[in-house]
C-alpha cells in the first residue's frame, strides 16, 4: 500500500522545471531539495525521513530530484558531489545550504531545516539592545 504524497512534495525531472518550480517558489518560501538516485540504498533509507519531515513542515516546499541517464546535467549543473544530498534555499538568501542527508547526516539537514522554518539562526547576536 502506497501512501499519497503530501501536496507540497514534488518530483522533478529535468532542468527546466528545477528552474521553474524551484526557482518559482523560492522568493516566497522555504525550499528543501533531495538529490536522489532511484538504485542508491542510502537514498531510499532516508526518503521516510524526508517525507515525515515534509508533514511537519507543510509550509515548506519539498523537492525530490532523481537522477536519470536523461537529467544527468542537472545535478552535475548544481554542484551536487554526492547522493542523498540536500539544498535548503531561502526567500532572502537563495542557497543556503548544501548537505549530505545520508542516515548519518539527516538530523544536521532536519536541524536546518527547523532553523530556517523558524526564523531563528546560528548567527550569535548581540543582546545589549
Amino acid at each position: 500500500k502506497k501512501s499519497k504524497a503530501p501536496d507540497n512534495l514534488v518530483r522533478i525531472d529535468t532542468l527546466e522545471e528545477y528552474k521553474r518550480v524551484v526557482g518559482g517558489a523560492k522568493d516566497d518560501k522555504l525550499v528543501a531539495v533531495r538529490f536522489f538516485a532511484p538504485w542508491c540504498k542510502a537514498c531510499k533509507a532516508i526518503a521516510p525521513s524526508f517525507y515525515r519531515l515534509s508533514v511537519t513542515y507543510p509550509d515548506i516546499l519539498f523537492v525530490d530530484v532523481p537522477v536519470t541517464p536523461e537529467n544527468a546535467n542537472l545535478h552535475q549543473g548544481l554542484g551536487v558531489p554526492s547522493l542523498p544530498f540536500g539544498h535548503i534555499y531561502h526567500p532572502e538568501g537563495g542557497l543556503v545550504e548544501e548537505l549530505r542527508i545520508s542516515k548519518k547526516y539527516f538530523p544536521a539537514f532536519a536541524r536546518a531545516l527547523k532553523s530556517y522554518s523558524e526564523g531563528s539562526c546560528s548567527i550569535a547576536e548581540d543582546e545589549t539592545d
